[in-house]
């Protein structure tokens, strides 16, 4: 009862961004991969799929837009970044056309999708990235180290109800897409991690070459 309390008033945008702040450690890997990891410039264009109120939009030099399933985030998001597009949207069945946008991402959001959802959204996600492209996940995963109990313990409390670890991670998107990169960044509340998915059949093409 007091967890579906919770998880209610994080729809509210306020106490969601309120709750952004609070994991400011894990946030920080979140930004860093995003800057290290996701190749754009001013001329591209990269879809971000649950983008929450729009945060990402500030370290994404590129031309953005955001979708998210919560028209609350997505009205709050508008308010805040007046240069980007956001939609409210289902990620897992994008309106958008094939071939739409030069990269993909997501972030902090496969935890809150079951493995069927998780699989539908990454071949969305791809269905709309133009050939070159990939679509970026960056996420907390259960701790690499199982020992710390702690950090998997202060993650099975999140409201996301599909915390993975990294090889579960990886099985589940692997049906949609060819995970071309990974990479964990380790953190005193999370472990992160950054999978760089790119479509089967062009990974299939290159390993033939």
């Amino acid at each position: 009862m007091l967890r579906k309390a919770l998880e209610r008033v994080l729809e509210f945008p306020a106490i969601y961004n309120l709750n952004q702040m609070i994991g400011q450690p894990t946030v920080r890997r979140y930004v860093q991969l995003v800057s290290e990891e996701i190749p754009v410039g001013a001329e591209m264009s990269v879809v971000d799929i649950g983008c929450g109120t729009g945060a990402s939009r500030a370290v994404i030099n590129a031309r953005y837009h955001g979708i998210d399933i919560n028209p609350s985030y997505i009205e709050a998001a508008r308010r805040n970044h007046a240069d980007a597009d956001f939609t409210a949207m289902d990620g897992t069945k994008l309106i958008f056309a094939d071939d739409s946008f030069d990269q993909a991402m997501s972030i902090a959001t496969t935890h809150h999708l079951d493995d069927s959802q998780l699989q539908a959204m990454t071949a969305e996600a791809l269905r709309v990235v133009r050939p070159g492209g990939a679509f970026h996940i960056i996420d907390a995963i259960l701790p690499m180290n199982p020992r710390e109990l702690f950090k998997e313990r202060f993650f099975r409390m999140d409201r996301g109800r599909f915390p993975r670890r990294l090889d579960e991670l990886q099985r589940v998107v692997s049906y949609s897409g060819h995970v071309a990169r990974q990479r964990v960044l380790n953190g005193p509340l999370h472990d992160v991690a950054y999978l760089r998915l790119v479509p089967l059949a062009a990974a299939g093409a290159k390993g033939a070459v």
